[in-house]
């Protein structure tokens, strides 16, 4: 049994195995991101704005009974 190796070959050989590398380097760059940049659902953002309501109605609430008295 011979082994043929031809440039076409080992060249698409090493294409595949350098796009394999990309994507690993790419994915563990991404994996190791900023933990402040992390995906927010809709029910984080709506508590969230329900106490920041909430204090904004407090404040103002404060604010005219002040001005009342």
């Amino acid at each position: 049994m011979f082994f043929v190796i031809d440039k076409s070959k080992i060249f698409s050989y090493a294409v595949a195995i350098c796009t394999v590398v990309i994507l690993f380097v790419v994915a563990a760059t991404l994996d190791t991101g900023n933990p402040e940049n992390a995906v927010t659902t809709s029910t984080n953002i709506v508590e969230t704005n329900n106490i920041s309501n909430n204090v904004i109605s407090n404040i103002t609430n404060d604010l005219l009974n002040t001005m009342e008295n």
